[in-house]
């Protein structure tokens, strides 16, 4: 027999009453079950909306231009800028970095104010078309290059690259006397070594220098530092962390010496004279005279006075 067939055969044996309560029951799972698979499935489509939405209010840096770059310019540091817009908004071939764009030769117009992708530029090699231009391209309009030494220790290990911001650390003393804090913030690495490229795939680069994009007087103040015999650390931030952070001067974390208080010189005898031997030449001083009686003498009316010490 068909096993619906006798499920009803047997629901009609049974008591109204209680196929009444069997019925009931039955309704009541299947709307629970239908309650909580909707929910569920609102559940999920809710994650996926808010996954959506962070995603696409999520920011990421791109490239714009700030003059206009003629077709078959090569483009430079100085007509770029980076800002940060929604991921949503962002093509997908959009440059992230000024430095992937510097060096490239424009396929046509591009006006100022722009977002720049690689649809932009001649499809010819990147490396061919730097060659063409020297690191002064990379160097932004009032800026100067300055190049300090690094190991795989203070250069984070080779994964600062160009392009990368860091903060620079100066260190002096030793032992319980070191002394660290950051003497410039955000600063743009352009350089690392002799290359002022990326490294394809961003894997790590030793390099025993690295090269720095800063404003004349912050150009100072790291020369100073790394003058002072002061050992640089770098500190890598996230690419879309420019946060400032506070730094001091070199000079204030070395030791400054006390004044010391110069007791005056006692009261010593004046030098001798030039040309006289120590002692010579020196008049004693004179005792005073001893104190005189005086005594009156006379002779008729003739006085005379005679002096005599006193005993």
């Amino acid at each position: 027999m068909n096993p619906l067939r006798a499920l009803m055969v047997s629901l009609s044996r049974m008591p109204p009453v209680v196929m009444l309560l069997i019925i009931v029951g039955l309704a009541i799972v299947a709307t629970m079950w239908s309650t909580g698979y909707i929910g569920e499935a609102e559940r999920k489509t809710k994650q996926q909306e808010e996954a959506l939405k962070a995603k696409y209010e999520q920011k990421t840096k791109v490239v714009y231009t700030t003059k206009d770059i003629a077709e078959g310019a090569t483009v430079s540091a100085d007509v770029l800028e980076e800002k940060e817009v929604e991921a949503g908004k962002a093509p997908v071939d959009a440059f992230s970095t000024t430095s992937m764009a510097i060096g490239r030769i424009a396929k046509y117009g591009i006006p100022a104010g722009q977002l720049v992708t690689a649809h932009d530029f001649t499809t010819s090699e990147h490396a061919a078309a730097v060659q063409q231009v020297g690191i002064e391209s990379v160097i932004k309009e009032g800026h100067r290059a300055v190049t300090f030494g690094v190991d795989t220790t203070t250069g984070v290990a080779g994964f600062v690259a160009p392009g990368s911001h860091v903060d620079i650390v100066g260190v002096v003393g030793s032992g319980p006397q070191t002394k660290a804090a950051p003497i410039l913030s955000d600063v743009e690495v352009i350089a690392c070594g002799g290359s002022f490229q990326k490294t394809a795939g961003g894997a790590a680069n030793p390099a025993t220098s690295v090269t720095v994009a800063l404003t004349p007087d912050d150009s100072n103040k790291l020369i100073k530092a790394v003058a002072a015999a002061a050992r640089v650390y770098l500190t890598l931030r996230n690419d879309k962390d420019h946060t400032p952070v506070a730094v001091v001067d070199i000079a204030s974390m070395f030791e400054h010496p006390r004044a010391v208080a110069i007791a005056p010189p006692p009261n010593l005898p004046p030098p001798p004279l030039p040309g006289v031997p120590n002692g010579a030449g020196v008049v004693p001083a004179v005792p005073p005279p001893p104190p005189m009686h005086e005594i009156e003498i006379w002779s008729g009316s003739k006085k005379e006075v005679i002096s005599v010490p006193k005993s």
